[in-house]
């Protein structure tokens, strides 16, 4: 037996499997499409001019590399996203430029210390500080704090070497 014979009678294994699975779904479907190859393979044993014919549309739907494949299957679709939850933040407590400008660095620390998690990233969010995402991971109030004063004091200090 040849590996061509070999290869066509797993194939013909395979569509009967997939036809009784198909009956324990369907069975009318599967009675369906029983009839049909019963019948398509009587007429081409009849007819070889019928046999022919299939031969040629099998032929046209060969693809290059000469192995014929399940018809092409379109992409499933995907499900729409679920829209993420955004959180609504609360205006600033307070404006940290401002503290900086009047206060300096130790006075801006000292009253962002007295803030809660949740107000320090509300400051963050208003003044757009952190445009990279960066303290979303950030969970000590202390770290959130000092990147704030980081930040406040980078902004304001931006150019003065030219002054």
């Amino acid at each position: 037996m040849s590996s061509d014979d070999t290869r066509r009678r797993m194939e013909y294994q395979a569509v009967g499997g997939a036809l009784a699975q198909l009956d324990a779904k369907n069975p009318q479907a599967a009675q369906l499409i029983a009839g049909l190859t019963t019948v398509i393979i009587a007429e081409a044993e009849r007819s070889s001019r019928f046999a022919a014919a299939l031969t040629g549309v099998v032929d046209a739907l060969r693809p290059a590399d000469g192995v014929l494949g399940a018809a092409p299957v379109p992409a499933p679709r995907k499900r729409a996203a679920a829209p993420k939850k955004r959180v609504t933040r609360q205006p600033g407590a307070f404006d940290p430029f401002v503290v900086y400008r009047e206060s300096g660095g130790q006075d801006l620390a000292a009253r962002l210390g007295e803030l809660t998690i949740e107000q320090l990233r509300d400051i963050i969010a208003e003044q757009e500080l952190d445009t990279r995402k960066e303290t979303g991971r950030k969970r000590k109030a202390e770290v959130l704090v000092a990147w704030i004063v980081e930040r406040v004091e980078a902004s304001e200090n931006k150019g003065s070497v030219f002054r």
